[in-house]
C-alpha cells in the first residue's frame, strides 16, 4: 500500500481532499438550500415540459390526488422526522465549533482500536498503515492499537510496525453474554480499564482515517461537552464505483448521515434509539465502563447506542470523515444488512421494532416517483398540491445527487463527468437498492440471521 507524503502543513492528499469537503460543509446552511431550489425549479420545468405524472387542476381535490397522497403518507410519516435527511444537510452543522475557544477536559489518553476478526489480514493491515502519516503518532497521549479476535495476532506483528500494539482477543473473555464483535471489544475494555479522562476510538478492519480525523477528534475532546462522538462514513476506499450498483446503495447509506444518524444528535443530544456508527465511534472511558460491551447482540453497536443514551450520556457529532469500502458482492451486501436487521430486531424493545420496519420501508417511496411515470399515469392535483408534489420528489434527489458528488469530492481526480455521471445513477439505482434493503428486513424478521457474518474485503 502507498502511504501519502506529508504535504507542508503536515497533512496528506487524503487530509486534503477532507479539506475540501469541509470547506464545503462549513457553508452547508447556504449552499444546500440553494442547490434544493435549483434542483426544484429543474423539475419543476420537466414537469411543465414533458407533462409528466401530473397536471394542475382548478378542482379542490380529485381521486388521483387522493390516491397518491394515501400511499405517500405511509412512507412520508413511516421518516423520523419527515425530511430528515434535507433538515440534516441544510440545518446549520458548525464543523468548526472544537477548533477554537479554551480547553475545557483534559486527555489522559485516546486510545485508537481498529477491531478485526482477522479473515481479511491485509485489509486490516492496509488500513493500519494509513497510521504512519499520521504527526499524532507522536502526540504523548494517542495510543494505536489492532485488536485481533482470532489466534493469528503473530501475523499482525510480524507485517506491523513497533508503534502499534496488536492486542490479541483471549479464548476466555470474563463476561456474562458477550458474543462475536462485542466480546472483543469487552476484552479491550478490561484490559485498559479507562478513565473519565481517557478516550477510546472506535475502527472496523476497513476503516482508513487521516489527519483531519484525528485532529478533529482530539478537539472534540479537548473541547467539547458531549461523551460520544459519532462521524460521517465514506465508502470510496476500495472498489468504489467498480460496482454500481453497491456503489450506489452505499450513496443511500451515506444520505441517511444526514438525517437518521446526524440530526438527532444535534436536535436532542442522543441518537434516534441506537442509530450509531460502530466505527467512527469516539467513546469516553466513564461511558465505556458503564455500559459495557457484555452483550451477544449480533449488532453491538446499535445495543450500546441505545443504552448509552438511556442512561443520559450526551452525543454529538463529530465533523470529519473517515473513508471505508462496500461490500464486494450482492451476497455480502445481503448478508450484511440482514445481520444489522437481526441484532436491532432482538433488541425486543416495541419502539426499536417499530422504528426499525419504519426505516427499512420508508425508502421504498423512492418507487412512487418512477412507477407513475412508467406506468403513464397522470395525476390531476390542485396547485398546492402539485407544488408539494414536486418539493417532495426534489428533496429525494437532492439528497442523492449531493451525496454521490460528496464522495466524488473526497476522492483524487474524478472528472467532472464522472461526478454527474455517479450522481445520476445514484438517483436511478436507488430505489433498486431500497427495495433489496426492505427484503433483507423481511427475510430477517421471518427467518433471523444465525451467527456473525463478516463479509469479504479482498
Amino acid at each position: 500500500m502507498i502511504i501519502d507524503k506529508f504535504g507542508p502543513n503536515r497533512h496528506g492528499p487524503a487530509s486534503r481532499h477532507s479539506n475540501r469537503i469541509y470547506s464545503i460543509l462549513q457553508y452547508n446552511y447556504i449552499v444546500f438550500p440553494c442547490t434544493l431550489s435549483l434542483i426544484f425549479y429543474g423539475l419543476r420545468r420537466l414537469v411543465d415540459y414533458t407533462g409528466y405524472y401530473a397536471h394542475v387542476t382548478d378542482e379542490a381535490w380529485t381521486r388521483s390526488a387522493t390516491i397518491h397522497a394515501a400511499f405517500t403518507a405511509l412512507f412520508f410519516f413511516m421518516q423520523f422526522p419527515p425530511y430528515a435527511n434535507t433538515l440534516g444537510l441544510c440545518l446549520p452543522m458548525q464543523p468548526s465549533k472544537h477548533t477554537k475557544g479554551p480547553k475545557t477536559r483534559r486527555l489522559g489518553t485516546l486510545r485508537v482500536c481498529l477491531v478485526t476478526k482477522g479473515t481479511n489480514v491485509q485489509t486490516a493491515i492496509n488500513s493500519a498503515r494509513c497510521w504512519d502519516a499520521l504527526s499524532q503518532r507522536h502526540h504523548p497521549s494517542v495510543r494505536f492499537h489492532v485488536l485481533v479476535d482470532n489466534e493469528n495476532g503473530a501475523l499482525f506483528r510480524d507485517k506491523l510496525p513497533s508503534y502499534i500494539i496488536v492486542d490479541q482477543v483471549p479464548k476466555y473473555v470474563p463476561s456474562k453474554r458477550a458474543m462475536y464483535k462485542a466480546r472483543a471489544l469487552e476484552h479491550f475494555r478490561q484490559k485498559y480499564k479507562p478513565s473519565k479522562e481517557d478516550w477510546v476510538l472506535h475502527l472496523d478492519e476497513e476503516s482508513e482515517i487521516d489527519e483531519f480525523a484525528l485532529d478533529t477528534s482530539i478537539d472534540f475532546i479537548e473541547r467539547g461537552t458531549a461523551h460520544i462522538g459519532n462521524g460521517t462514513i465514506y465508502y470510496t476506499s476500495v472498489n468504489y464505483w467498480t460496482n454500481a450498483f453497491l456503489s450506489a446503495a452505499e450513496v443511500v447509506r451515506l444520505a441517511e448521515n444526514y438525517g437518521r444518524f446526524q440530526l438527532p444528535f444535534k436536535a436532542l443530544g442522543r441518537p434516534f434509539l441506537g442509530w450509531i456508527h460502530g466505527s467512527w465511534l469516539l467513546i469516553n472511558g466513564d461511558v465505556e465502563n458503564t455500559i459495557g460491551w457484555d452483550t451477544d447482540n449480533m449488532c453491538e453497536d446499535y445495543w450500546f447506542g441505545y443504552h448509552a443514551a438511556q442512561h443520559g450520556f450526551k452525543f454529538e457529532w463529530v465533523h470529519a470523515l473517515f473513508r471505508e469500502q462496500p461490500p464486494v458482492s450482492l451476497m455480502d451486501f445481503w448478508r450484511q444488512r440482514r445481520r444489522w436487521y437481526t441484532g436491532i430486531w432482538s433488541m425486543n424493545r416495541i419502539t426499536v421494532r417499530l422504528a426499525l420496519i419504519a426505516a427499512g420501508l420508508s425508502g421504498l417511496a423512492a418507487l412512487m416517483f418512477p412507477i407513475i411515470g412508467i406506468l403513464g399515469i397522470r395525476i390531476l392535483a390542485p396547485s398546492w398540491y402539485w407544488y408539494w408534489m414536486l418539493l417532495n420528489d426534489a428533496t429525494t434527489i437532492h439528497i442523492l445527487a449531493v451525496a454521490g458528488i460528496l464522495q466524488d469530492l473526497s476522492v483524487a481526480e474524478v472528472s467532472v463527468i464522472n461526478v454527474v455521471y455517479h450522481a445520476v445513477l445514484s438517483i436511478i439505482l436507488s430505489p433498486f437498492a431500497h427495495v433489496l434493503q426492505a427484503i433483507a428486513l423481511v427475510s430477517a424478521l421471518l427467518v433471523p440471521s444465525t451467527g456473525y457474518c463478516v463479509i469479504d474485503k479482498t
